[in-house]
């Protein structure tokens, strides 16, 4: 499984371990997510977080950020932060951070855009969090979202998706 953001890559190996490579810009700490001062890589290297000892079944790249979804559906971000990385602040994340209000919500997929992530749980439920700019976490406004948040339109689509499964 793997993963393109603008300037890095994300892959997972056979035992669900992360690995990265690219380059970051000044301006863009944390995205390759192996620590401080490591801005460039050039082939893929194992990120040094065991994301809680879990193993990864899924990465999503933005553009100066990523995400990780483990086999307990937990959520881990790094990167750019700027409200982005669903912690409540703006700070920036240089290793993989588990995303907290996600907790218990057993996600099974996730998506990564510029600004803005998406996440869907095993319930049919998605939840956004990042910049709103443009209308893009689907909460009828432009409001930034720095917690994932549920995508209130979505709830009688999330109850058909279940019966479907």
């Amino acid at each position: 499984r793997a993963a393109a953001g603008e300037r890095h890559s994300l892959f997972i190996d056979g035992e669900g371990r992360l690995s990265s490579c690219g380059s970051a810009p000044d301006h863009v700490p944390g995205i390759l997510g192996h620590g401080e001062g490591v801005t460039r890589l050039i082939t893929p290297t194992r990120l040094p977080s065991t994301l809680g000892g879990e193993r990864a079944v899924s990465v999503a790249a933005g553009a100066c950020h990523s995400l990780a979804l483990t086999s307990s559906g937990a959520v881990w971000s790094w990167g750019y932060g700027q409200g982005r990385l669903g912690h409540g602040d703006e700070e920036s994340q240089w290793q993989p951070k588990k995303v907290e209000a996600l907790a218990g919500q057993s996600v099974v997929a996730v998506s990564a855009g510029a600004f803005h992530n998406l996440a869907l749980t095993s319930s049919g439920a998605v939840w956004s969090w990042g910049q709103g700019g443009l209308g893009a976490l689907g909460h009828g406004d432009e409001q930034s979202q720095p917690m994932p948040k549920r995508v209130e339109a979505l709830l009688a689509s999330a109850s058909s998706l279940c019966r479907l499964e």
